[in-house]
């Protein structure tokens, strides 16, 4: 082998390098999308399924065991009071009433992630507020006849670049005569 077949060989193989080393980091790109994708929808599915919970529930803890309609919101939950009536209720299908949604923070994996063997995990967080009737989006500092759920998901494991998903739902106490 002449010197310039040496150089040729040695040439086309740093032309085989950068093209694998461009083509494994596109694919290192494209399966961060894809697990970019796949943490927006685990993570959209969490909030929902909390939100359905809670909207199922009871509006406050007051109107769950009463059969009599509420007219003066002064009778609901105090602000500083909205949370978890028991502190037995560490699981979110132990909530009797909306309210109770209020500040815990559960974490771990979901049973999807360990069925496929995922190690995927988040976190999600919860906070309710009394808002205004007529603008959900200003809080109330007293009691109102309409509450707001908020939910913050995040996913904690594995660490690297990751979004927080931020959700929220209305809940409000209506009669009709």
């Amino acid at each position: 082998m002449s010197a310039g077949h040496t150089l040729i060989t040695i040439f086309a193989m740093m032309l085989l390098t950068t093209i694998l080393l461009n083509f494994y980091k596109l694919l290192n790109a494209n399966g961060d999308v894809v697990y970019s994708g796949q943490d927006g929808i685990m993570m959209s599915t969490l909030a929902t399924s909390c939100m359905e919970v809670a909207s199922g529930l009871a509006f406050d803890d007051v109107t769950d065991t009463s059969t009599i309609a509420y007219k003066d919101p002064t009778k609901l939950t105090l602000t500083s009071k909205l949370g978890t009536e028991n502190v037995d209720e560490d699981s979110l299908y132990d909530y009797n009433d909306f309210d109770d949604f209020n500040g815990p923070t559960f974490n771990g994996t979901t049973m999807e992630q360990k069925v496929n063997g995922s190690n995927r995990k988040y976190k999600i967080s919860f906070r309710v507020r009394y808002v205004r009737p007529e603008n959900i989006d200003i809080v109330s500092s007293t009691q109102t006849f309409v509450k707001r759920l908020d939910v913050k998901v995040w996913r904690t494991f594995p660490l690297g670049k990751t979004d927080t998903l931020r959700l929220s739902t209305v809940k409000g106490y209506y009669t009709f005569e």
